[in-house]
């Protein structure tokens, strides 16, 4: 439903209005009125995150640009206890795509949001802090990461 609402403002809106300038005033240029709104969510759909894969070197956060790898040796530990998240959104995007960025709350503090739901979440406590992903597969995700960053035992 938020999605719905968040192209009806963000695209469907703007049409309209330059549909009826258009008509109002007869100037053509009008109709270029909702191409920035459709920039902004062509750019918010690429920066969302898409999947999360765990490949040799770390968690791979796959959006369309700018992928980020999060390294297993600055993964302490996972877990999915449930715990407030979300917040106060200082640099993140919320709503159609998901949830990105760094928040704070009172009872959890500072951490990064990469979330496509609030459903399925993992949580990573890494060296910088507290990380929340969405991986589909939530519970085999966490096992196979507990295996990946689980102490080497000297042999």
């Amino acid at each position: 439903m938020a999605g719905l609402g968040g192209i009806g403002l963000g695209f469907v809106a703007p049409f309209v209005l330059s549909l009826v300038l258009v008509a109002t005033s007869g100037d053509m240029a009008l109709l270029m009125l909702p191409l920035p709104f459709l920039f902004g969510l062509w750019a918010i759909q690429g920066l969302a995150p898409a999947g999360f894969t765990l490949e040799g070197d770390g968690v791979r956060i796959e959006r369309r640009w700018l992928s980020r790898l999060i390294p297993y040796k600055v993964i302490r530990s996972v877990d999915r206890d449930r715990r407030a998240v979300g917040g106060l959104g200082a640099v993140g995007l919320n709503g159609l795509f998901g949830s990105q960025g760094p928040r704070w709350n009172r009872r959890t503090g500072w951490h990064y949001l990469a979330i496509a739901n609030t459903t399925d979440l993992v949580y990573l406590h890494t060296t910088a802090g507290l990380m929340v992903l969405s991986p589909s597969r939530p519970d085999e995700f966490c096992s196979e990461l507990r295996k990946r960053i689980a102490p080497t035992a000297p042999s």
